[in-house]
This record gives C-alpha cells, structure tokens and sequence, in this order.
C-alpha cells in the first residue's frame, strides 16, 4: 500500500484503496487562514505559501494550541492530537518519549 494511501471499510469482504492528498488542519489567525504544515513546523497562509508562522514564536504556540498541534522535545517531530486526549499520556510516535500537550503552557 502507498504511503498516503488509506483503506475505507465497505463490507465484510471488500476494501476499497484510495491514495491521493490529504486535507490539512486549518485555523484563523488575525483575519487570516493559515494550515499546518507539520514537516516544516511551520502555519501557512492558504493564499500566500510565502507567509508563515514557525511553530516556535509566540504566535505560533498559541496557534498549535488553537489546533491540537503538539511538539515531542526530544527529536522534534510534530503531529496533530485531539484536545479530547489533553489529560492523557501522551507519547511520540517515533522516539516514543513522553510527549507534553502544549495546552496551558
């Protein structure tokens, strides 16, 4: 199966493939949309790619707060949690080191 694929359940039996782009997290900064680009960790404008956000500055952890953007401090990788698990343990997917919600922080 591709990396961006995904399988959708139809029945018992069958499975159905489908591969192409995903849709990412957008959120509304200051009359602005910005969408999370987790590889460069970084919000960007959904009109002008130039303009962007760091995940670092001060209007960009209030930003992945806005969108359940978390941060491992350990090697640094980036994913999307839902604020239903912000009282939760959390680990990184890929260092498997305790991960912080960045939620009142």
């Amino acid at each position: 199966m591709k990396k961006n694929s995904k399988v959708i359940k139809m029945d018992k039996n069958k499975q159905k493939v489908v591969t192409g782009p995903r849709a990412l997290p957008i959120v509304g900064c200051g009359g602005t949309m910005y969408f999370a680009d987790l590889r460069l960790r970084e919000f960007r404008d959904v009109k002008d790619f130039s303009n962007s956000v760091r995940f670092g500055s001060e209007k960009g952890r209030q930003m992945c707060i806005q969108t359940g953007v978390v941060l491992c401090p350990s090697c640094g990788m980036s994913a999307i949690v839902s604020m239903a698990f912000e009282n939760e343990t959390l680990r990184c997917m890929q260092c498997f080191n305790r991960i912080e919600p960045l939620c009142g922080k």
